[in-house]
């Protein structure tokens, strides 16, 4: 499960820094307004960048069975958890009936344009998805929490010199 873990980390630190590339490249045609909205965006995209490569060497310290990782693993994985839950339920859950009404209005109006009917749908399954992954990360983290804290678990580990 650390591997997986560890995959999904990179796979974010690629993606929040691409989306961050791509802001920054859009930096000179924006208004001012505009402008300090990318840098809250390019906040986020630094903070989760930051946060899911501490994830990564985490996750290779565990993987090389190092006692340094363990317990900050356990905690960064109860973190995820908490995340997860608040999220998806509190985020995406509560906006629910609006995100639905909104795109069933913009498939309405974009009806006869291909195009960006197939962008509101690719939205739809995108949000679904999320919302699954989501559902399926938490049981998947827990029991990653509940493994690293055994002793069994615990005895596999190298301590520090």
């Amino acid at each position: 499960m650390v591997w997986l873990v560890l995959l999904l980390a990179a796979f974010g630190c690629v993606v929040n820094l691409g989306h961050a590339q791509l802001l920054w490249a859009q930096r000179a045609n924006l208004s001012p307004a505009d402008s300090l909205a990318m840098h809250r965006m390019l906040a986020w995209d630094i903070g989760y960048f930051v946060a899911a490569f501490v994830l990564i060497v985490l996750c290779a310290g565990c993987i090389l069975r190092q006692g340094w990782a363990r317990i900050p693993l356990r905690a960064a994985c109860g973190a995820l958890v908490l995340w997860a839950l608040a999220s998806a339920h509190s985020m995406m859950l509560a906006q629910w009936p609006q995100f639905e009404h909104s795109s069933a209005d913009a498939l309405a109006q974009f009806g006869h344009d291909a195009l960006l009917s197939q962008a509101v749908v690719h939205a739809r399954r995108v949000y679904r998805m999320t919302l699954v992954l989501k559902a399926a990360a938490i049981p998947v983290l827990l029991w990653l929490t509940w493994q690293l804290g055994l002793p069994v678990v615990r005895g596999q580990f190298r301590r520090r010199r």
